[in-house]
C-alpha cells in the first residue's frame, strides 16, 4: 500500500523532473562553455601566426627548405663566430648553424615558433649553444654578431640592406645574407 502512495503522490513526479532538469541544465552550460574554451585557445594559438600580416612590413612564417638550410650552410662554410638568425621561424637555420659550431640565436616575433625553437633545440642537443628570443627584428642591435643571417620575404628587401649596413657601420665582421629570393 506504501508503494501506491508512493506512485501516487505528487512530489515524487517532481523529484524525478527535478533531477532530469538539472542534469539538462549542466548540458546547457558545459556545451557553451566548452566551446568558448576551443575558441579561446583557438585565438591564443591563431593571434601570433595572423598578427603579421597586419604589420605594414608583412613579415608571415614560411619554413625553410632542407635545400634552403643546405645554401646558408655553404655561406657559412670557413667562417666561425656567432651567428643570428633575423626571424628564425621554427629555429631550423640556427639548430643547423649550432651543429656547425656556431654561437646561433635567433629573433622572432611568434612565441608560440620561438617555444617550439627551444624545444627543438633541446631535442637535437644543441641548447648550450642557441638561444631564441621573442623579439621584434627593428629594436635589436645586432652589431656583436659577426655572421647575420635574413631569410625573408620580398616586402623585407630594403630593409635587409638597413640591416647589412648597420651591421658593417657597427663593427660586424662578415655579413651573411641569404634570401628565399635574389638579392
Amino acid at each position: 500500500m506504501s508503494e501506491a502512495l508512493a506512485r501516487e503522490s505528487p512530489t515524487s513526479g517532481q523529484q524525478e523532473d527535478c533531477e532530469g532538469g538539472s542534469r539538462r541544465w549542466s548540458w546547457r552550460l558545459l556545451v557553451p562553455a566548452g566551446v568558448g574554451g576551443a575558441l579561446v585557445a583557438l585565438y591564443a594559438v591563431a593571434t601570433p601566426f595572423v598578427t603579421p600580416a597586419l604589420r605594414k612590413v608583412c613579415l608571415p612564417f614560411v619554413p625553410a627548405t632542407s635545400t634552403q638550410i643546405q645554401n646558408v650552410l655553404k655561406m657559412l662554410e670557413n667562417r666561425s663566430g656567432s651567428l643570428v638568425d633575423i626571424g628564425s621561424g621554427d629555429g631550423r637555420i640556427v639548430i643547423a648553424a649550432a651543429k656547425r659550431g656556431f654561437k646561433a640565436v635567433g629573433y622572432e616575433l611568434n612565441p608560440w615558433l620561438v617555444w617550439y625553437s627551444r624545444y627543438c633545440a633541446w631535442r637535437d642537443g644543441v641548447h648550450q649553444n642557441t638561444k631564441f628570443y621573442i623579439s621584434d627584428l627593428w629594436k635589436v642591435s645586432f652589431s656583436h654578431y659577426t655572421n647575420v643571417v635574413v631569410f625573408g620575404v620580398p616586402q623585407m628587401e630594403l630593409h635587409k640592406y638597413e640591416i647589412c649596413f648597420q651591421n658593417t657601420w657597427s663593427g660586424a665582421t662578415e655579413t651573411c645574407l641569404e634570401s628565399r629570393w635574389s638579392l
